[in-house]
């Protein structure tokens, strides 16, 4: 039988964890700030290039929905160089694109259910979200296929659900004064969102690779 959550997840999900948000926030903000011109440069032209093929939404979102995902990844990559005291360069941005295919469907079915939520009205779209709020960074750290990523973030958030959605209504609430700021604030803030997710995976989960199925093996499709 296909083991769908990682033993890590378990165990903090039976033993439980700390959710220290003030302390997310300001090692997420100690990890941006000496780092921001190149962090707002990319971000700027990430958000520029998606807002160029919006102008056809047919093809704009079809490429958006493909790209977001690796590129997700190569922020949480380009802050992990950062937390190991490592140089970075604009081409870390785009290590994402080497796990090309986990980090775009991780991040299309997240996505998916996010919209399903909202569109039903069945469920919160933000409860959707906080609930897989570590899916990304266990693909890109723990090495997991994207089903057993989300589940593994799933179980994992459930055990502090209420603690782990104020924490995601936090980071919402910083965008949005990012988008108040005329929209430059968002430059800053995205960057500061993923920093904030991925110093909470440090502090929760920790950057512990785990084995993965075999190339050959799509037996997390079923």
């Amino acid at each position: 039988m296909q083991n769908f959550t990682s033993e890590k997840a378990k165990e903090l999900a039976n033993n439980g964890y700390f959710f220290n948000r003030a302390y997310y926030l300001q090692r997420a903000l100690s990890l941006v700030k000496p780092h921001w011109k190149l962090l707002m440069a990319f971000t700027t032209i990430y958000l520029g290039s998606m807002f160029l093929l919006l102008i056809n939404p047919a093809i704009g979102q079809i490429v958006q929905m493909v790209v977001s995902g690796p590129i997700s990844a190569g922020y949480y990559y380009t802050l992990k160089k950062i937390i190991d005291n490592e140089v970075i360069t604009i081409n870390d941005f785009f290590e994402g694109f080497k796990s090309f295919v986990p980090t775009m469907l991780v991040f299309m079915m997240v996505n998916l259910l996010t919209t399903v939520s909202l569109a039903l009205y069945y469920f919160p779209a933000i409860f959707v979200a906080t609930i897989y709020l570590f899916a990304m960074p266990l693909v890109v750290f723990g090495k997991m296929t994207y089903w057993k990523a989300m589940e593994s973030s799933r179980i994992i958030i459930m055990k502090k659900f209420w603690e782990a959605l104020l924490f995601g209504a936090t980071i919402i609430g910083i965008n949005i004064l990012g988008i108040l700021a005329l929209g430059v604030g968002l430059l800053f803030t995205l960057p500061l969102s993923y920093a904030l997710i991925l110093v909470a995976y440090e502090d929760i989960y920790g950057f512990e690779n785990e084995p993965t199925y075999s190339k050959n093996d799509f037996s997390h499709f079923r």
